[in-house]
């Protein structure tokens, strides 16, 4: 029969040290993992206000993607949302050096709606979401 030394437990202080330092890191995981992978940026540059696309007109935007000085290479597609529902997919296309450029056609049956324009970015890094209220005009 084994004898148990006591001293090689640790103590209950211990114990509730150690439990307290995993929770910790537990709970701070979650924040480091909402983190972005990388950084995109959506600019509609040749409009003004750049909210307003006009209807049956090529609305232009650039992505910028990055990571560091690093310009990264990926994908983009797009969801349009109203009222908190997705209505909307299109497909985007593929991207390399870190600049994607696009130009969305908002159809008539968009006038006067407040959309947002989901703008999902991928790269081998992970996935970035860009959201972008607009409200097409005549």
């Amino acid at each position: 029969m084994a004898v148990l030394d006591r001293r090689a437990r640790p103590s209950r202080a211990g114990r509730v040290a150690v439990a307290a330092l995993v929770t910790v890191a537990v709970l701070a995981l979650p924040a480091s993992a909402s983190a972005a992978p990388f950084k995109a940026v959506l600019h509609a540059p040749n409009h003004a206000p750049n909210h307003t696309p006009k209807v049956n007109t090529k609305w232009k935007i650039t992505v910028d993607v990055t990571r560091g000085a690093a310009k990264l290479s990926g994908s983009v597609k797009y969801e349009f949302v109203f009222g908190g529902a997705v209505v909307g997919h299109q497909p985007g296309h593929s991207f390399t050096n870190g600049v994607y450029r696009d130009g969305l056609v908002f159809p008539a049956s968009a006038v006067g709606m407040k959309l947002t324009l989901r703008t999902i970015v991928k790269t081998k890094y992970g996935t970035v979401t860009l959201p972008w209220t607009v409200m097409t005009q005549k």
